[in-house]
């Protein structure tokens, strides 16, 4: 008998693999957490090795994530991936292996006949980072002049292609009384259908450069809040490296539907839970900004590293985390961010140092957190109908990211159950699609 808890199942594997292909880059920012581009800054052992992993390499790799990962949204980044002459054969192969494939890139270098391009050859998405609404600022923190009005037009091609793109910006001082205006400028100028605000991990080049204090963290996720609100229905916004925001949430909204995607095992920091990072030379990272390593690709296999490397079981015992994560009651639905308590202390366990929070100060989040919902790509709860599903509906659910179909699919059966519906169809699917405006979950 599988005595599996539910949590456990939900650690079998990543639902996300982030990989850096490259440590090229056409720019230069100050941030970087892989100390990417011509003139690296950074002197330690875990970012000596700048090699990359060839075409056939990474074509093994690829065949990796499939067998151990199926289905698994995987990241293309770097550097600038773009700059790799052989991209377009490692999008085309991920594909084949039906990998959900999106890019994750600066813009500066989308041209229409890219964009149809990277379309036609299967990628999914990509993400754009834009950081200030002033050009020159934008300009100076990415450390190359014209950048800002590259990939504001890279946004505006991928728009014209109909090539789901996300937005992301890194919160700091430079742009710390702007983010309002930035999140608006992302969906009414750059047409985003997702705004990531990403939060300072000082990893790589990050480690120089100055971040906000913990309380004007804490007012900038308040603000998020307020932008998730607004743009309800029209546009996802979404706190990156900020796990902590489960208790902004909690604090103000204790029903928010929101807080289902951080309970039942799929909550918080993912690194090592739900996500990965291989890095161009192969090395396997439970996230791409944590600098410590559980295997290599050239010598190990995905599924070895996650199932037996002694870093990628150790982020898993949230109960052994340090401080006041240790004691939290936000413990198993944030955990802090793993990758930013690394790279103030040098040590994976300790608290992050980012977060204000006493414990002990909500204590009913633990218990109502606690409860099983639904995890990444699995349904914890079954409708009290049956509920079977057509073919024709089950082939349309395939067109949505693996790590989230089991949530989409679960929400589908509850509302058939409510409507006294036993039998899912593509129709049903359309019914529902035509009152979400955004993002579009079923695509035809």
């Amino acid at each position: 008998m599988n005595m599996e808890s539910p949590v456990q199942a939900a650690f079998a594997r990543p639902y996300v693999v982030s990989w850096n292909l490259t440590y090229r880059c056409n720019l230069a920012c100050e941030h970087c957490y892989l100390d990417a581009g011509g003139s690296p800054l950074v002197e330690s052992e875990a970012f000596s090795d700048r090699s990359e992993l060839n075409t056939e390499q990474c074509k093994k790799v690829v065949d990796d994530i499939s067998a151990f990962a199926p289905e698994a949204l995987t990241i293309l980044t770097g550097g600038e991936p773009l700059l790799r002459r052989d991209i377009i054969p490692i999008i085309r192969y991920a594909n084949e292996k039906e990998l959900w494939v999106v890019v994750g890139t600066n813009g500066v270098s989308i041209t229409p006949t890219l964009a149809q391009l990277l379309k036609k050859e299967g990628v999914r998405g990509l993400a754009l980072s834009l950081d200030a609404l002033d050009a020159d600022k934008h300009d100076e923190f990415r450390a190359i002049k014209g950048a800002w009005k590259n990939t504001v037009r890279g946004a505006k091609i991928l728009h014209e292609t109909d090539l789901p793109f996300i937005v992301q910006t890194t919160v700091g001082r430079h742009n710390l009384g702007e983010l309002e205006q930035l999140a608006d400028f992302a969906h009414e100028e750059m047409g985003a259908k997702v705004w990531n605000l990403y939060f300072l991990v000082q990893t790589g080049r990050g480690q120089f450069v100055s971040d906000i204090t913990p309380a004007e963290y804490d007012e900038v996720l308040a603000t998020l809040f307020a932008l998730q609100a607004k743009y309800k229905d029209r546009m996802i916004v979404n706190a990156k490296c900020a796990p902590h925001y489960v208790k902004t949430v909690f604090e103000r909204d204790p029903d928010s539907p929101f807080l289902k995607s951080y309970s039942g095992g799929a909550g918080g920091c993912p690194a090592g839970t739900h996500y990965m990072g291989i890095r161009p030379n192969g090395d396997v990272t439970p996230c791409p900004y944590l600098p410590q390593f559980g295997g290599n690709l050239k010598e190990e296999t995905l599924s070895d590293v996650w199932a037996n490397s002694a870093l990628f079981k150790e982020l898993r015992q949230r109960s052994d985390l340090g401080g006041r994560c240790g004691s939290c009651e936000f413990n198993s639905s944030c955990g802090g961010c793993r990758a930013r308590a690394y790279g103030v202390t040098n040590d994976v366990l300790a608290e992050d140092p980012l977060c204000s929070y006493q414990p002990g100060t909500l204590p009913e989040a633990k218990e109502k957190l606690s409860q099983p919902s639904v995890e990444y790509g699995a349904l914890l709860e079954k409708p009290e109908i049956p509920i079977t599903w057509d073919d024709a509906a089950r082939d349309r659910m395939k067109k949505i990211p693996a790590f989230v179909r089991g949530m989409v699919s679960r929400a589908v059966e509850s509302h058939c159950a409510k409507s006294g519906i036993q039998h899912v169809t593509v129709e049903q699917l359309e019914k529902i699609r035509s009152r979400m405006p955004t993002p579009k979950v079923f695509r035809r």
